[in-house]
């Protein structure tokens, strides 16, 4: 039972385990199996609260934040991206919808991504640094949507259900593999090769992000119901709120920080 509770304890962020991690293994290894939901939980609330981790200056707690902004605004692009692509298998209604606010969600996430974004130190070894980092963690997904591209468009008849799966699954694990690997880099160059944005500009790009993430989902969810509730639709806005709600436990943590280390 200790070693499960070790590698559930191990889940928490890097940040959590080293400050509590051997007070939090040692509680769990007293209390046995009986721990294992909270320590679940534990993870959980710690990795939608960044803000809340231990850290050394404000300037680490934004980097982090700014990070947690950058992986729901690529959430919220993929969500509405899926809701656009799969519009064949959604109701008119839904569809009309997607249409009317695709733009302005579009133009927020955007607006919200520019705000919450580190910014490069304007360095060479900066720069180098944040290229390395690029292409070690978009080199798979890129490589894997670039294949997906060449099938589809090389003349190869893609009609067949099995060919035609593989390619769709293949563009969508890029996709998705992309978009958990961005906010990747920025977390691994470090202060180094990135500047975090000022507190009031961090706080103005979630509430955009917050702003786009529910309008998505809210239309979503009310065009779904006033044609019949579509699973598809359903599932995707209401994604889109527990993104803005992520959005708004930040704001509130960064209301109540406690006190830097």
């Amino acid at each position: 039972m200790s070693v499960i509770a070790r590698s559930l304890v191990r889940l928490y962020p890097d940040a959590f385990r080293e400050r509590w991690g051997a007070m939090v293994e040692d509680e769990a290894r007293g209390a046995g199996w009986k721990s294992w939901p909270n320590l679940v939980a534990g993870i959980a609330d710690m990795w939608l609260h960044p803000a809340l981790w231990p850290a050394d200056s404000p300037a680490q707690r934004q980097r982090r934040v700014a990070t947690m902004g950058i992986t729901v605004a690529l959430a919220a692009w993929f969500l509405n991206h899926l809701a656009a692509e799969q519009a064949d298998a959604l109701p008119s209604a839904i569809t009309d919808a997607r249409t009317a606010i695709t733009h302005g969600s579009t133009l927020l996430l955007l607006l919200g991504l520019a705000l919450v974004a580190p910014r490069p130190r304007p360095t060479a070894a900066a720069a180098l640094l944040l290229l390395r980092w690029a292409l070690r963690r978009l080199a798979l997904p890129t490589a894997v949507g670039t294949a997906a591209v060449l099938v589809v468009h090389s003349g190869i008849d893609t009609t067949p259900p099995t060919l035609r799966v593989t390619v769709l699954a293949a563009w969508w694990t890029a996709l998705a593999l992309g978009a958990i690997q961005i906010p990747r880099i920025f977390t691994g160059v470090g202060a180094e090769a990135v500047v975090p944005p000022p507190a009031r500009r961090l706080r103005a790009g979630v509430w955009t992000l917050a702003a786009a993430s529910a309008t998505g989902g809210a239309a979503l969810l009310g065009s779904s119901a006033t044609d019949g509730l579509h699973p598809l639709a359903a599932t995707l806005g209401v994604g889109l709120l527990l993104l803005t709600a992520v959005c708004t436990g930040t704001l509130r943590d960064l209301r109540e920080l406690p006190p830097v280390d």
